[in-house]
């Protein structure tokens, strides 16, 4: 009987707390272990399965250590005791993923940017850009283990700048040739002929957030002088005709109008055909940021933004803080929970009692399903 065996035995077809991120089909790689899962949405933090001290995740210790963490979340005192996703689960007879279909990397940071609204120069140190182990040798490892599967194992690349790991080319490329997705977050600043390959292979999903319209804009959000580079290195990755998103984080810093009309503008002339519009959240409930506080003039900026994109044959869409199941929750600002909603919501409920206009954001959101640039351009003038 292999390891998924066990656990299905044990646990299969019977009641008991659960999540689905404890079946054994996504991890969260951190200096120094493996988590079910990149959650902290209780005190205790993510669960940790296992140790990662060599790169490799050994399916003896990664099996034993859900057993040990699904037994102990039927105590008072278990890992995930606290967590909104553990609930009451009647488990299938089979629910034990014998492959990871996730994995999120988060054991390296560092970054060539420094972004007003991300975290402190510290970041900009040297000695962080090495990641715990090489990337290639721990994915060579989970595919001799057959713990990652082409086609259906995605790895999501976080945690910093993933262009300046010594290994990120050849990881990218080994991931590509055994057909495994990833997804890339990157500043853009250094070009990478691997993301490039993997992009014309469709094995890849790369996001570059450009945060601006102007050059000028750019100097004072992303705080570093590789404006133009970035937009011509954006130009070579839309030019594989892959799955690429330019992305802006909009805030009061960067939501001008004539901003939102360079930024289209120049998606348009670099050939990008995806963009992705998300609120900085982080300006709104942080009260020590540096960033000022979003307000009805921003959403309506995004909003321009969203209708222009799509009169030019850009296909827009917004994060998860804009999703139309959230607007209910907007005209909820009596007393709230935190531990009852998600993050999306609760962000929008700050937002919402930030600037004290729940009606007019309520109908912004509205009339996004059927945009119309003009409109907003001339609702954000108003607000001047």
């Amino acid at each position: 009987m292999d390891y998924c065996d066990r656990l299905n035995k044990k646990f299969g077809g019977k009641s008991l707390y659960h999540c689905s991120g404890l079946n054994g089909g996504q991890i969260a790689v951190i200096p120094g272990f493996i988590q079910g899962c990149s959650s902290a949405t209780h005190k205790n933090g993510p669960p940790t399965i296992c140790e990662y001290k060599v790169a490799n995740v050994l399916p003896s210790e990664f099996f034993a250590g859900l057993l040990k963490i699904i037994t102990e979340n039927q105590t008072q005192t278990g890992p995930c005791v606290g967590c909104r996703y553990l609930k009451v689960v009647n488990m299938p007879s089979n629910f034990a993923s014998s492959f990871l279909s996730s994995i999120s990397l988060h054991d390296f940071c560092g970054c060539n940017s420094q972004c007003i609204y991300c975290m402190g120069s510290e970041y900009q140190l040297p000695e962080k850009y090495i990641a715990s182990f090489d990337h290639v040798v721990l994915f060579q490892n989970l595919l001799s283990n057959k713990l990652i599967k082409a086609d259906l194992t995605c790895i999501s690349w976080g945690g910093g700048e993933p262009t300046l790991l010594k290994s990120f080319n050849n990881t990218v490329d080994f991931l590509h040739i055994n057909r495994i997705r990833q997804i890339i977050n990157t500043s853009g600043i250094q070009f990478s002929p691997a993301i490039e390959r993997a992009l014309v292979g469709r094995t890849a999903s790369v996001c570059v957030s450009v945060d601006s319209g102007t050059n000028e804009t750019y100097a004072k959000v992303k705080r570093n002088p590789n404006c133009d580079s970035v937009w011509e290195n954006i130009r070579r990755y839309a030019s594989t005709g892959g799955d690429f998103i330019v992305k802006y984080i909009i805030l009061s810093m960067n939501s001008d109008i004539e901003e939102v009309d360079s930024f289209v503008t120049r998606c348009q002339k670099a050939g990008a055909k995806k963009i992705c519009i998300s609120v900085d959240a982080r300006s709104i409930y942080t009260l020590d940021s540096d960033v000022p506080p979003i307000t009805l003039k921003t959403l309506v900026a995004a909003s321009a933004m969203y209708n222009l994109a799509v009169s030019k044959k850009i296909a827009p869409y917004f994060g998860e803080i804009w999703l139309p199941e959230h607007i209910d929750k907007i005209e909820q600002i009596g007393n709230i929970n935190r531990s009852g909603i998600s993050s999306a919501e609760y962000t929008l409920i700050r937002l919402a009692r930030r600037i004290k206009k729940v009606a007019a954001i309520n109908l912004l959101l509205k009339n996004i399903v059927k945009p119309t640039y003009i409109n907003a351009r001339n609702i954000w003038r108003k607000l001047r």
